[in-house]
């Protein structure tokens, strides 16, 4: 067991100090993130590492945790423990400590009902009634956001669409021909 929490703790640990040198040092974008479904009653999607950063975090706090705690507890009292402390400060670290990197590192990412009119690129397929991720450029750097197609059509990958309005960091967005789709439809 105090082998298994070892390489848990080491290569959590190399892995973060990795990324940390890719992300902020030779300035490459890592996006591996996942989107999980949300619980009905406790959105769990909030305390599961999304991405690859998330991922190392939860390995290392699980290891080092576990070495922290192995002379002290049995193995089937120790396992869940690991598991509810590393989700725990995964969600601390995404909501308290993540934000405030990103604003040092990143800028200040401009808020949704700013970005009206600004022409975005969609990141993946957004079905009809579906949710997916624009590409938003401002000034001289570019954020993503989470879409909603507002008029319910499907958007491909890659496709130039408007910002109609935003919302809690969520982006209504149509394809850029149907603005004036909508001026010359006869009713």
């Amino acid at each position: 067991m105090k082998v298994f929490l070892i390489v848990c703790c080491v290569c959590g640990a190399a892995a973060v100090c990795g990324l940390m040198v890719l992300m902020f040092v030779f300035r490459l974008k890592i996006n591996l993130a996942v989107r999980l479904p949300k619980g009905k009653t406790i959105p769990i999607e909030e305390f599961v590492p999304r991405s690859i950063y998330g991922l190392s975090v939860y390995i290392a706090v699980f290891g080092g945790l576990g070495l922290l705690l192995e002379p002290l507890l049995p193995w089937y009292f120790l396992i869940p423990a690991d598991i509810l402390f590393s989700m725990i400060v995964n969600f601390i670290g995404a909501h308290f400590f993540l934000p405030v990197i990103k604003d040092l590192f990143l800028g200040k990412k401009p808020k949704p009902d700013d970005l009206t009119g600004t022409d975005a690129v969609t990141l993946d397929f957004v079905a009809g009634d579906g949710y997916g991720q624009v590409k938003v450029k401002s000034g001289d750097r570019t954020f993503i956001y989470d879409c909603v197609s507002a008029n319910h059509t499907d958007l491909k990958k890659n496709e130039t669409v408007t910002v109609i309005t935003g919302q809690d960091n969520l982006l209504f967005v149509q394809k850029k021909d149907e603005i004036y789709n909508v001026l010359t439809e006869k009713g």
